[in-house]
């Protein structure tokens, strides 16, 4: 999961952008934003399998009584579904540990 999560800080450049701004994180600030970015994404990962599974069965169950409704259309709708939640999800998670982050190196220069 480190090797995921640091690519995903690396690709952010969260630390190039601060540099910029004259702010130097210490490792132990590095840290613990890999954690925070790690946790994030595996928040994602289990958001996305709960939503497929619950979109799923419950298309499947809903849906038994209708003629021509094909097992592909409500795969393809729950993995849609499946994956603007986890975007969302990750999204979100990234945007808050960057702005922690941001927040933990301005304090620490003071």
């Amino acid at each position: 999961m480190d090797i995921i999560a640091n690519t995903f800080i690396v690709a952010q450049n969260q630390e190039g952008k601060m540099s910029a701004e004259g702010l130097v994180a210490t490792p132990e600030q590095k840290s613990l934003h890999s954690e925070c970015v790690g946790r994030g994404l595996l928040q994602s990962l289990g958001v996305g399998a709960i939503t497929f599974t619950t979109s799923y069965f419950s298309q499947k169950y809903f849906t038994r009584e209708i003629k021509g409704m094909k097992r592909s259309n409500i795969i393809i709708s729950s993995t849609v579904f499946t994956v603007l939640a986890a975007y969302l999800t990750a999204s979100t998670s990234m945007e808050r540990c960057n702005k922690n982050f941001r927040k933990m190196v301005k304090e620490n220069k003071k």
